[in-house]
């Protein structure tokens, strides 16, 4: 698999046509079409044959417009992991869950429309929602949070070069904390990532890397120069790109930004109080009229210092999430985001200008 940019398509095996209701199955057509259904899968032993069992449904072919890759299921409802690379700029992209029947056919008819919810442009990591997925197929999960141990066996599934739900078996060669990379797209990465001998190949991007245990270690994503040299972004890297509360805080601030545009209700602030540090004034918001605190506005007397909004998510009465408007211009800036509830913010998210959603979030070392 390239370090660089989405992985590209060799033309391969033509593919049934089969319709999908309007235009959307055509952007992906030509793409699909170099995809070739999978073999059957020859593996070493017994380990072998159930990483690939259990595992391989839950491996889904992302498909754009000019490229494809691989993604992992990793909720119940729909939500997939995969690198940003392989969905690029997209807002929508396609993918395929594996079919029943090993080694089956699949085309257009197979697309499910994804959705592309989050992007980290930091760790090279995307966040797809589908609106169902296949009976019985289970999501995969995240290996808990720890040090992965150099040597142990790894598992790859993906679709390199085309051939579709592909297995390939390694080792962990070493655990590499902030690791920079850059790709085509023109984005300098930087993670933890699992450096690893198992084979991958344009293709396998964002696919997951699994230990013995059926859980993913990392998302596989770039290779470099010479023999087995290939990367997986950690699973705790994983983690903090999936932290709920991201979400949250990102909804509970297009909440606010929203209503105080519409002015649907007369905002109000419940409480205010006079601060110190910064000197200035806080305010308890009431945002939606409901008669209860949605957030904390902290105003600075001094015009220069950036204006903060304070929320508490569990209602614990902790703040575990901030906003900060650095131009107190209505538009945000970045976001402060505390995971594991220890009092210390774990994440710091990006916005771009007029944007309500943090483009990337990294790690706070």
């Amino acid at each position: 698999m390239p370090a660089p940019g989405a992985d590209a398509v060799p033309s391969q095996k033509k593919l049934p046509a089969a319709g999908l209701p309007g235009a959307a199955a055509a952007r992906y057509s030509t793409i699909l079409d170099g995809v070739g259904a999978e073999s059957r899968q020859v593996t070493r032993g017994a380990k072998d044959a159930e990483v690939y069992q259990a595992a391989s449904p839950s491996v889904v072919l992302v498909v754009t417009r000019d490229a494809f890759g691989s993604g992992a299921l990793i909720s119940a409802d729909g939500k997939i992991v995969t690198n940003l690379h392989v969905v690029g700029d997209a807002d929508e992209v396609g993918v395929v869950f594996k079919p029943a029947t090993e080694g089956a056919a699949f085309g257009k008819a197979d697309l499910r429309r994804a959705k592309v919810i989050r992007r980290d442009e930091v760790a090279d990591l995307a966040l797809l929602q589908v609106s169902e997925i296949p009976a019985g197929v289970q999501p995969l999960k995240l290996a808990a949070s720890g040090p992965v141990q150099v040597g142990s066996d790894v598992h790859a599934i993906g679709h390199p070069t085309g051939q579709a739900w592909t297995y390939t078996r390694g080792i962990v060669s070493q655990v590499r904390k902030d690791y920079a990379w850059r790709t085509e797209m023109g984005l300098a990465h930087k993670a933890t990532v699992v450096q690893t001998q198992t084979p991958i190949n344009p293709g396998n991007s964002g696919g997951p890397l699994l230990d013995d245990n059926l859980e993913i270690i990392g998302i596989n994503s770039f290779k470099s120069d010479g023999e087995g040299l290939n990367f997986a972004v950690s699973a705790d890297d994983v983690r903090a790109f999936l932290a709920l509360k991201a979400d949250r805080t990102a909804a509970r601030a297009t909440a606010v930004r929203k209503n105080l545009a519409s002015k649907s209700c007369e905002a109000a602030a419940l409480e205010e109080w006079p601060t110190t540090d910064p000197k200035g004034m806080g305010y308890l918001v009431d945002v939606d009229c409901d008669g209860e605190g949605d957030f904390v506005v902290i105003e600075p007397a001094r015009k220069s210092d950036p204006i903060t909004y304070l929320f508490d998510h569990d209602g614990d009465g902790k703040i575990d999430g901030a906003i900060i408007d650095h131009g107190r211009d209505g538009n945000f800036d970045e976001a402060l985001l505390d995971v594991d509830g220890d009092g210390q913010y774990d994440l710091i998210g990006q916005f771009k200008p007029g944007e309500a959603d943090p483009y990337r979030y990294e790690r706070i070392r």
